[in-house]
């Protein structure tokens, strides 16, 4: 089994927390409210632009183009695919809350992130997005299993993270921590591993009280 494998399945618990969270649950179902799914695109698109900075330190740390080119074209993806899907949402689902203060509420996942990687560096980084990308695609790949109406946009969302091009990013994160030395304790990304899937868990909570 390889490193990334062994991680994930040491996690299956944490896992299974997290993919049954009011959000995702929800979403799975079918039964998200409006005003959730508009809190989460607020967040969401928040959290987005903190990927692309912990994926920019990555980029940064990296030894050799081929180090760099699997996180460039999954920024490349943040910023083009991902943002035009927030882009064309914000006016047919506009949020008539509070926005600074929702985004406040979600800020554990992007404390975590950033905190991570600037403290712990390239390894660290890799880890929490590992982490939060399985959930992601596990997740979405389950939703599609499920037979629910969903709001047209929601059920573009899931099926994003389907997609060839979001596997491909979950699949560079695992051969990265395959190659990752042994100093780096299974114990050390366990930590960093469920520290993630925490602060994801109180993100999807902001949205989907």
């Amino acid at each position: 089994m390889t490193r990334s494998a062994a991680l994930v399945d040491r996690q299956q618990g944490p896992l299974t927390v997290s993919a049954n969270v009011g959000f995702i649950a929800r979403s799975t179902e079918g039964t998200l409210p409006d005003n959730h799914f508009r809190a989460y695109l607020v967040i969401e698109e928040a959290f987005v632009l903190t990927a692309v900075r912990v994926l920019g330190l990555v980029v940064a740390e990296s030894e050799s183009l081929d180090d760099a080119l699997d996180h460039v074209t999954s920024m490349s993806n943040l910023v083009g695919e991902q943002r035009e899907y927030f882009a064309e949402l914000r006016e047919k689902f506009p949020y008539d809350g509070d926005v600074e203060s929702l985004v406040a509420r979600s800020s554990a996942l992007s404390n975590y992130a950033l905190t991570l990687a600037r403290t712990h560096g390239r390894s660290a980084a890799l880890v929490g997005m590992f982490a939060a990308e399985t959930l992601y695609l596990a997740w979405c790949r389950a939703a599609m299993m499920v037979d629910a109406t969903r709001e047209a946009a929601l059920q573009d969302w899931i099926e994003m993270h389907t997609r060839p091009a979001f596997v491909a990013q979950v699949e560079a994160l695992a051969k990265e921590i395959d190659a990752m030395p042994k100093s780096i304790s299974d114990e050390v990304l366990d930590e960093w591993f469920v520290g993630m899937l925490d602060a994801e868990n109180s993100f999807h909570d902001a949205a989907s009280p």
